[in-house]
């Protein structure tokens, strides 16, 4: 009787200790796991390819290459996203990743991903509503085109052409700008200027040739908590301004700060017509 106890207590013990252990397994599994590159290879172990690929959703990319200014070159396509991602770089001055505009840098599809201290020098794409996060990064290329939302926080976006297709909000914070050399177009529900400081340059956005807001909701410039309203400035030729509820009314509503039109030509596109 005795031993037919014991064999019990010891069947459900070990029982006991694969369910916990199963459990601790699906814990871990769970959390983000962080991916090191440590070279500046376009493929292969510890390139940001391979990282990439090897990452699954909600991991965190990280870079291990020295303190001097480095370049990744792609030479094989473009980086392909469809997982969740936050890439951490050592400092826009210190990573610039390329593809010499051979192809785009980054193809994002349906995913939400956050880049931060890096710079991209080469087209960007992202497709079927991504939420995307620039802090403290630039993009320079032919092309920056994206379905998707849209939050910068201390970086440029600087293009030939950018055009936005923001589901829900594109946000400029802390000095970001949107620099076009030729079109800018921007589909969004609100567009929000925010956190101004009196300190360096305001956020803004540059268009060479045209520039089209269409807005499904509000356009905000916000101050921040310390109560500075904030400047949305629009430098191009030629604006094109849709969803004008009202004469009065300009592409939704203004809730606070100020909305500077510049333009450094005579083509105004409500300049009043000579009597």
């Amino acid at each position: 009787m005795i031993k037919n106890n014991r064999k019990k207590a010891v069947a459900q013990a070990i029982s006991t200790a694969v369910a916990l252990g199963w459990v601790i397994m699906q814990v871990e599994s769970a959390q983000a796991a962080t991916l090191t590159v440590n070279n500046l290879d376009d493929s292969g172990f510890g390139s940001l390819r391979d990282a990439i690929n090897t990452a699954t959703s909600n991991d965190v990319v990280e870079f291990l290459l020295g303190s001097n200014p480095s370049t990744i070159t792609l030479t094989s396509g473009a980086l392909a996203l469809a997982k969740n991602l936050t890439i951490n770089g050592p400092g826009a001055n210190l990573l610039t990743i390329s593809s010499n505009n051979n192809f785009p840098v980054f193809d994002i599809s349906d995913a939400d991903v956050k880049f931060s201290g890096l710079a991209i020098a080469g087209n960007f794409n992202a497709y079927s509503s991504s939420n995307l996060t620039f802090t403290n990064s630039t993009v320079s290329g032919d092309n920056f085109k994206i379905d998707s939302n849209l939050k910068l926080i201390n970086s440029i976006i600087s293009s030939n052409n950018i055009e936005i297709n923001a589901s829900d909000v594109v946000t400029l914070t802390d000095h970001s700008h949107l620099v076009s050399s030729n079109n800018t177009v921007i589909n969004t529900g609100q567009l929000i200027v925010q956190d101004y400081s009196s300190i360096g340059t305001p956020n803004g956005i540059t268009s060479g040739t045209n520039l089209g807001l269409n807005n499904n909701g509000q356009i905000n410039a916000g101050g921040n908590n310390l109560g500075l309203g904030g400047n949305i400035t629009l430098t191009t030729p030629n604006l094109i301004l849709r969803r004008v509820p009202e004469p009065s009314a300009i592409a939704g509503t203004i809730l606070a700060g100020s909305l500077a039109w510049l333009t450094k030509r005579k083509q105004a596109a409500f300049r009043k017509p000579k009597v």
